[in-house]
C-alpha cells in the first residue's frame, strides 16, 4: 500500500510513504513520474512540490490500475483535492452558463453591504463575471477600475460568509491606491496594515494586509501564517510580476501562499507582456494543479510564446476565465503619438559604429563556443546607453537602478578608438534626445504645462534633473523609497508625486518604468510623456504609458506621447519588438484596439516573425551577427 497525506511544513508539499510489501514497479513509477517536484525523502518516503503531485494526478491514479496497487489518501489531502475539485465544478459551471447573475441584483446587494461606490455598467459586468468564478482574473487596461472592482468583490466574498480578510500583495506604489480607494468604497472604512517585511507588526485585527511581492518571499511564512489563520482572499495587483513562476524567488512563494487561501484574484494590464507563456504562472495560482486543464500545451513552448497560431489558442482557450475592459470602452480619447527619429551626432555616431565592432566579434564565433551568451544583456545596455548618452558607458549602472540593469562600466584598454572618443565625447558634443527634452520641458513650461519623462537608466534621469534644475524637478527612481521604508527626513516618492501635481513651478517628473510605472495616476495633472529610451520589457512599455492615459479624462483633454528614436541604432529594434509583443497581447486579450491606441503608429501591414529566438536574435541581426 502506499499512503499519500500533506507535509506538515509551511510550504505546500505532498509526502508519498512506501508500505511494506509495495511493489518494486508501482514505487518506480511514482518516482519518475513525479521526479522533477521531489524535494525530499529516503527510499521508503518522497516529499513533492504540491503542485507537481496535482499535475500529475492522473499518472498516479493509474498506479492502481496498471500496477494493482492500493493507495490511501490521508484526511488533509483528501480535504484539499476536494476543495480543488469543487473549485474546478465551480469554474465549469461558471464557464457553460449554468449560473447567471443579475448586474442591478450585485448593485443592490453591494450598497445593502456599505459599499458606496457606484460602479460604472462596464465595473458591474466584470464584477458578475469574477463573482460567479471561484477565483477570478481581471485583465482590464490600467485606470479601468480594478482596484475598485476587486473591492466590491471582497465586499461581496465577506457579506456571503466565503472569506474574512484580505491581503493584497501589489507593487509599494499601489499601495496608496488601495488605501484611498477602501476608504472611498466601504462606509465602514477597514483595518488597513502595511506588511513591511521581516520584523514589522501584523495587528491582530488586520481586515486588509498590503504587501509586495519582495516582503512576501523574504517573510513567507508569517505571511502564509496570516492567510491561513482566518479565510482569506489574496488578490495579487500587477499579477503579471509572477510570470516567472517557480522559477522565479517571489513567484514561488506567491504561488506556495495559493494552497491556504480561500479566494484567489489576479488582476493585471498586461498578463502576458512576452507572449502567451506568461499565463503559466497566474493560471497556476488561480486554479493550482489545473493549469493544463485551462492553457493549450502549445503554451508551455517558450520559443512558441508568440506564434499566431498559439496566441490564438490561447487566446480561446482563457477567454472564459478572465473578464477585461479594453481601453476603448472606458470612452477617453485616443492618445497623440508622435515618432521623433534623428540621427546621433558625428561623435555619438562614430562611438556607436565601433561599439558595435568591437563586439560583433565576440559573437563570430564555432556555437559550441558561445558559452558567454549572457554578456549580450549587458551589451544591449550600452547600446541603449550609446544611443541616448554614452558619457554613460564610462560610469556603468547606477547603484539605484534597477537589479535587472546592473552592468559595469564598459572596458578599455586605453588604445583603441574608442577610448579616445568617449573621453571627448563630453566636450564636444550633447545628446541630441536631451536637447529635445530641455527644449520640450521650457516650452511645456512657458504655458503652463507639465511634462513627464521616462528613462530606463537612472545616471539619465540624475543627468536631466541637473540640466532641468530651472523647472525644479520631482524623480522617482529605484533609490527614492517609499513612505512607509523611508528613514526620517527623507525624499519620498509620495512627496515627490505631490509635488509634482501640485507645485506649480515642478514642470517635469524624470520617473523609470521600473519605479512608477504601476499604481501611479497622473492624468489630471500631465498629458505630456517623452520616452528618452525603452527597453523590450513591453509591460513597462505599457503599464507607463497609463499613468496620463486612462479612466477619467474629459473628452477635450488630448494625451500626446512622443519617443525618441536615434538613427539606425537599437533604438529601431527595440520599437519593432514592441510592436510584436503589443500586437501579441492584443490577440491573446482579443483586444484589437490595444494597438490601435498602445502603438505609435499603424501596425496593420507588419508582420511579425513566428516567436521567439526572440529579442537577443534581433540584436544580433542589428550587430550583422548570424543567428544563433
Amino acid at each position: 500500500m502506499i499512503f499519500v497525506e500533506l507535509g506538515e511544513g509551511r510550504r505546500p508539499t505532498v509526502v508519498i510513504t512506501r508500505k511494506s510489501g509495495t511493489p518494486t514497479g508501482a514505487w518506480a513509477h511514482l518516482q519518475s513520474l513525479l521526479s522533477r517536484g521531489i524535494v525530499g525523502g529516503d527510499s521508503a518516503r518522497l516529499e513533492v512540490r504540491a503542485e507537481v503531485f496535482l499535475a500529475e494526478l492522473a499518472g498516479i491514479r493509474e498506479v492502481r490500475t496498471f500496477f494493482n496497487e492500493q493507495i490511501d489518501f490521508g484526511e488533509k489531502v483528501r480535504s484539499q483535492l476536494a476543495t480543488l475539485a469543487s473549485d474546478r465544478k465551480a469554474r465549469e459551471d461558471a464557464v457553460e452558463g449554468a449560473v447567471r447573475v443579475s448586474t442591478a441584483e450585485l448593485a443592490a446587494e453591494l450598497a445593502a453591504n456599505g459599499f458606496r461606490r457606484t460602479l460604472k455598467p462596464f465595473q458591474l459586468r466584470n464584477l458578475a463575471k469574477i463573482s460567479l468564478l471561484p477565483h477570478g482574473a481581471d485583465f482590464s487596461v490600467p485606470g479601468a477600475g480594478k482596484t475598485t472592482v476587486a473591492l466590491a468583490n471582497h465586499s461581496l466574498q465577506r457579506s456571503r460568509g466565503i472569506v474574512e480578510r484580505l491581503l493584497v500583495v501589489a507593487p509599494i506604489a499601489a499601495f496608496e491606491a488601495w488605501k484611498s480607494d477602501s476608504s472611498a468604497c466601504l462606509v465602514v472604512a477597514p483595518t488597513i496594515a502595511v506588511h513591511s517585511g521581516p520584523g514589522g507588526l501584523i495587528p491582530r485585527d488586520t481586515e486588509i494586509l498590503l504587501t509586495n511581492y519582495n516582503r512576501v518571499a523574504a517573510d513567507y511564512e508569517r505571511v502564509r501564517d496570516f492567510v491561513a489563520a482566518a479565510p482569506t482572499q489574496v488578490v495579487l495587483d500587477e499579477a503579471h510580476r509572477i510570470k516567472r513562476g517557480a522559477a522565479g524567488v517571489h513567484g514561488r512563494a506567491v504561488l506556495d501562499l495559493a494552497y491556504v487561501a480561500r479566494r484567489r484574484d489576479v488582476l493585471t494590464g498586461t498578463p502576458a507582456p512576452q507572449g502567451a507563456t506568461d499565463l503559466i504562472a497566474l493560471m497556476r495560482f488561480l486554479y493550482p494543479g489545473q493549469d493544463r486543464a485551462i492553457l493549450p500545451e502549445s503554451a508551455y513552448d517558450e520559443a512558441m510564446g508568440r506564434d499566431p497560431d498559439v496566441v490564438k489558442e490561447t487566446s480561446q482557450a482563457i477567454q472564459t476565465y478572465f473578464t477585461r475592459t479594453a481601453k476603448s470602452s472606458l470612452g477617453i480619447p485616443d492618445p497623440v503619438w508622435e515618432i521623433v527619429d534623428r540621427p546621433m551626432g558625428p561623435i555619438q555616431s562614430a562611438i556607436y559604429a565601433a561599439l558595435v565592432g568591437r563586439y560583433r566579434g565576440d559573437f563570430s564565433l564555432p556555437k559550441e563556443s558561445r558559452r558567454e551568451f549572457d554578456r549580450l544583456g549587458r551589451i544591449v545596455m550600452y547600446l541603449l546607453e550609446a544611443a541616448t548618452n554614452p558619457a554613460l558607458l564610462v560610469a556603468g549602472s547606477d547603484a539605484d537602478d534597477e537589479k535587472g540593469f546592473a552592468h559595469p562600466p564598459i572596458m578599455l584598454n586605453g588604445d583603441e578608438p574608442l577610448t579616445k572618443l568617449l573621453y571627448d565625447y563630453g566636450q564636444y558634443e550633447r545628446p541630441w534626445k536631451y536637447t529635445y527634452v530641455q527644449e520640450a520641458v521650457a516650452a511645456a513650461a512657458a504655458r503652463g504645462e507639465k511634462v513627464l519623462v521616462w528613462s530606463t537608466f537612472v545616471r539619465n534621469l540624475k543627468a536631466l534633473a541637473r540640466d532641468l534644475s530651472a523647472f525644479n524637478p520631482a524623480i522617482i527612481h529605484g533609490g527614492v523609497p517609499p513612505e512607509d521604508a523611508a528613514p526620517a527626513g527623507a525624499l519620498t516618492r509620495e512627496a515627490e508625486l505631490e509635488r509634482f501635481r501640485n507645485d506649480p513651478g515642478c514642470s517635469v517628473l524624470l520617473a523609470n518604468p521600473a519605479a512608477a510605472g504601476e499604481g501611479i495616476s497622473l492624468h489630471h495633472w500631465c498629458h505630456h510623456a517623452i520616452f528618452l529610451d525603452r527597453t523590450f520589457n513591453a509591460g513597462h512599455f505599457l503599464q507607463s504609458q497609463d499613468r496620463i492615459h486612462r479612466l477619467g479624462l474629459a473628452q477635450d483633454v488630448v494625451t500626446r506621447f512622443t519617443v525618441l528614436l536615434s538613427d539606425e541604432s537599437i533604438d529601431g529594434v527595440v520599437d519593432d519588438r514592441l510592436r510584436e509583443k503589443v500586437s501579441a497581447l492584443a490577440q491573446l486579450m482579443n483586444d484589437p484596439g490595444l494597438v490601435r491606441v498602445a502603438l505609435p503608429e499603424s501596425d496593420e501591414n507588419h508582420e511579425a516573425p513566428a516567436a521567439e529566438q526572440d529579442d537577443m536574435s534581433a540584436i544580433l541581426a542589428h550587430m550583422h551577427v548570424e543567428s544563433l
